[in-house]
């Protein structure tokens, strides 16, 4: 891969690929070795758009089964077919890709620079070329010239390190003239030559560097190159013409942002520090734009500042460069500031005491961009009346706000308008207006994160031929290699840096809740997902919203930026993102038991499987806790439920066991897209019990929705394989269920025929409960035709039974029947009475759409009583519900309640 994509036997033989394409397919397959590549990947990268076969994925096929050949792969054990694409599956070690990466890796975890040089010569040797030479792989080819170029600049750390500083000053200056936009190769060149004893040659570099930056990209050198430049100077005694002394006021930062926009509110809140406060914290996420944010503000206030304005960058998270020494950056400030070099006192106290006592008349801003640590700012922070310091940081620097009483300004995403208001500044109003559709989609797919939409609007820029429709496929399908450049600026590379400095327990849960399929996370979940006890889960949680890589939307309840999530996925390895998924599925199957058989009791059980070690189970002990538990991790049910399908499919069934009376109670949404997804997992098993329970379910749901066609279906096919396997409680659960669709469609009789078979099931297996249910809905259905005497005696029986067994749901449905069949007798007091002890229990229980149906029941008994206040009392108290719920009865209760006004 590291040159002309080649295969060798184990005894180095060349093994011949019969085209060009099959070499670019297997080196897709190589660079995600071990992993899945989606086919729609693959044939965007085999075919350009206008010489796309007919059918490409037949065509793709071809070109598998060729490379299965020439691998003599004759039992596909190598490239494998996978749901949605392919594989390739050998030891990495076999790969001088993986193998490059893992000696790099094992190399940057060395202390020693030394220790360094022979792990990372070993993987710079690998290189044979250009990488994926002679192949049209476009969109493989930036990635690994990037990993390339930042192992080089390891490489070179370390030996400059280890004092071969003239060694490096050739190989240098070729690899700066090669790459003449990357400033860190320019940086070592010129690190190179003052080490070497070089430093007029060095500072002639500087010179040099400067012009060509400014030449090819219209921009002066970044804060290292600048700050190197200061230190030379420093060294040279050359610095002192910068200072105050000589009537020069610095004016320190760094170019101006072109096409700023947004941040109106954030901006006042800066304005707001003026002139009382002295110290502003800008905090926020990787690319949210916070130095952006201070820059600008810095210069629209320069004027309330005639003493200057000093900027250091104090690469808190550089990931070449070490975090700046406060006591460095404040002895440039003092030489800005006008105290000679050779005048500047020896201890760190003096300097600091220095610093304060020329700042204490002068009105001078500080912008200290990207700090690690509060004691980065602590000696620079200005203390004088007239000044004020401005920080910039990915970390919340709480100690700055306890102890120094740092004002907080916390960055948030750009919502939809200011997103847009960046693009077409950036773009150009022409290319935004020409298809908006295509710019909602690109604003959407950036999440708000100023740092994308600024490569995104780059990468338009420069490609002034390409529909904006393309680039919202290519963020559609690799947003992290859509929003970065061949240069090797990305959002990838910006998450690295922050990556880079957390603990290894908290980048290992950082990578795991990104494997979280759902939007928002919860202790109990980002605990199951690293297999750690809730308590440190909610510990390290917070760590990573004080390092902006979760967000915390309420307490003990967090989400991830799109992009972050993206990244976070990508860094773990397929066995490490299946474990953390496998425990995920353990959590919620075995919690979600525990709440569901707190909210029907009478629920015949499942088997579960056994719990994994690494995964804590709190488990729910009252109803209002199950409810809580339900209601914290709906709103990623069907995300979850969607992600096991196919890869757990066991679980997902249990998943869906185990939410089905939540949904149903509660009135959720979702519920009939869970139960699909049940049942496709049950074909999947071959599972025909569970395919029965799950129809039965499915029915449940449309009935809710009053689709009775479909409801009769399912029971009848649920039926159908009851009977199949002779399974009586499925047959009498089926009856009951198919008893209950027919009534809603004025078929009575034939809903007492189906009742009465289940009936008779359940005298005879003993099954009180289910037995008292269909007393009661032959109440109900007696009660329908008129009968309603009969109607009164079934639901008496149903009562007694409910109440022996303890059932609180049974005595209200009872309850409720009974009030039907009273009310048709005419006997309208008790029949109230009975409704409202319904209605009590329902609510107490969280059954919604029970309780509405009950309160209409006795809105309409009210109604024919006279009682004209307590129907629309009841009729208003069921229209919250039904429109809470976007139910379709909210009409019809809607037209009652109007006819009642």
């Amino acid at each position: 891969m590291l040159g002309a994509v080649e295969v060798r036997t184990a005894d180095g033989d060349v093994v011949p690929l019969p085209s060009r394409r099959v070499a670019a397919l297997l080196a897709a397959l190589v660079l995600r070795v071990n992993r899945t590549t989606p086919i729609d990947d693959l044939v965007e990268l085999l075919w350009n758009e206008d010489e796309l076969p007919g059918n490409p994925r037949s065509a793709l096929q071809i070109y598998v089964s060729r490379l299965r050949t020439a691998l003599g792969d004759t039992g596909r054990t190598m490239v494998r077919t996978d749901a949605g694409g392919y594989s390739l599956r050998v030891d990495p070690a076999q790969v001088d890709v993986e193998v490059f990466r893992s000696l790099v890796r094992s190399a940057a975890a060395l202390t020693d620079p030394a220790d360094r040089i022979e792990p990372l010569a070993a993987a710079l040797a690998l290189w044979r070329g250009e990488p994926l030479a002679g192949l049209n792989a476009r969109d493989l080819i930036p990635r690994l010239d990037e990993e390339h170029l930042q192992a080089q600049e390891l490489y070179v750390d370390a030996r400059l390190a280890a004092g071969e500083s003239a060694d490096l000053v050739p190989e240098l200056t070729e690899l700066a003239e090669r790459h003449p936009t990357r400033e860190r190769f320019w940086a070592q060149l010129i690190r190179a030559h003052q080490a070497s004893g070089r430093t007029a040659l060095a500072l002639a570099t500087y010179g040099d560097v400067a012009d060509r930056l400014r030449e090819l990209l219209g921009a002066d050198p970044g804060p290292e190159l600048r700050t190197l430049h200061t230190e030379l100077l420093t060294a040279t005694g050359t610095a002192t013409g910068t200072g105050t002394a000589t009537g020069v006021v610095p004016h320190q930062l760094p170019a101006t942002i072109p096409a700023f926009a947004g941040r109106t509110d954030d901006l006042r809140r800066l304005d707001e520090l003026l002139p009382t406060a002295n110290l502003g914290l800008v905090i926020g996420a990787a690319g949210i734009g916070k130095t952006s944010l201070a820059v600008h503000w810095a210069r629209r206030v320069e004027d309330r500042f005639p003493d200057g304005i000093l900027y250091a960058d104090l690469l808190g998270f550089s990931p070449v460069a070490e975090p700046a020494d406060p006591q460095a950056i404040l002895s440039r400030f003092l030489v800005a500031l006008g105290t000679p070099p050779d005048r500047l006192p020896a201890n760190a106290e003096a300097q600091i005491a220095l610093y304060r006592s020329l700042l204490a008349e002068r009105a001078v801003l500080v912008v200290l961009d990207n700090a690690r640590s509060a004691d980065q700012v602590r000696p620079l922070a200005t203390t004088g009346s007239g000044c004020c310091t401005v920080v910039t940081s990915r970390n919340e620097l709480a100690g700055l706000v306890a102890t120094e009483q740092a004002e907080p300004i916390r960055l948030d995403v750009f919502d939809p308008p200011q997103s847009k208001q960046l693009l077409a500044a950036r773009i150009g109003a022409e290319r935004f207006g020409s298809d908006p559709a295509s710019v909602d989609a690109l604003v959407e797919r950036c999440a708000g994160l100023p740092l994308a939409l600024s490569l995104l609007a780059a990468q338009i820029a420069l490609r002034p031929r390409r529909s904006l429709a393309s680039f919202v496929r290519a963020l559609g399908e690799s947003p992290l290699d859509a929003l970065s450049t061949a240069d090797g600026v990305g959002v990838r590379t910006i998450f690295s840096w922050s990556y880079r400095q957390l603990r290894p327990e908290l980048a290992r849960m950082f990578r795991l809740v990104a494997q979280h399929p759902g939007t928002e996370i919860t202790p109990g979940a980002a605990a199951a997902l690293a297999g750690v006890p809730i308590r440190a889960a909610r510990r390290m949680a917070a760590e990573l919203v004080a390092n902006h890589q979760l967000i915390e939307i309420e307490p003990d309840r967090w989400v991830l930026h799109d992009l972050l999530r993206a990244y976070g996925q990508e860094l773990c390895e397929p066995a490490e993102a299946d474990a953390a998924f496998e425990r995920l599925l353990g959590y919620l199957v075995h919690t979600g038991f525990a709440a569901a058989v707190l909210l029907a009791p009478s629920r015949v059980r499942v088997e579960l499987p056994e719990l994994p070690a690494d995964v804590e189970v709190v488990a729910p002990t009252t109803r209002d806790e199950a409810f809580a538990w339900f209601d914290a991790e709906q709103p990623n049910n069907l995300a979850v439920l969607r992600a096991a399908a196919g890869r757990a499919d066991a679980a997902l069934w249990l998943c869906v066991w185990t939410i089905a009376d939540y949904l149903d109670f509660r009135g959720r949404s979702g519920y009939p897209q869970a139960q699909q997804l049940a049942l496709e997992a049950a074909v999947r098993l071959g599972d025909l019990t569970k395919q029965a329970h799950t129809r039965r379910d499915l029915a449940r749901g449309h009935m809710a929705m009053r689709e009775w066609d479909e409801a009769i279906r399912q029971h009848e096919l649920a039926l159908g394989i009851a009977e199949e396997l002779d399974d009586e409680a499925a047959i009498a659960h089926g009856s009951l269920g198919l008893g209950r669709v027919y009534t809603r469609i004025g078929d009575h009789r034939r809903a007492i025929e189906h009742t009465q078979r289940a009936l008779r099931i359940y005298e005879r297996t003993g099954h009180v409960d289910a037995r008292a249910n269909a007393l009661n809905n032959l109440g109900w259905y007696h009660s329908e035709l008129g009968e309603y005497q009969a109607g009164l005696d079934y639901a008496q029986q149903s009562l007694k039974l409910y109440t022996e067994s303890d059932s609180e749901f049974g005595r209200a449905v009872a309850s409720d029947t009974s009030g039907y069949a009273l009310a048709g007798l005419g006997r309208f007091d008790e029949a109230i009475a009975l409704y409202t002890v319904a209605v009590d229990v329902l609510r107490a229980l969280g059954r919604r759409l029970d309780t509405a149906d009950c309160l209409m029941a006795m809105a309409r008994v009210q109604d024919r009583a006279g009682r004209g206040d307590g129907a629309r009392a009841s009729y208003a108290a069921a229209l919250e519900i039904l429109d809470a719920l976007d139910h379709p009865d909210a009409e019809t209760v809607r037209n009652c309640l109007a006819q009642q006004r």
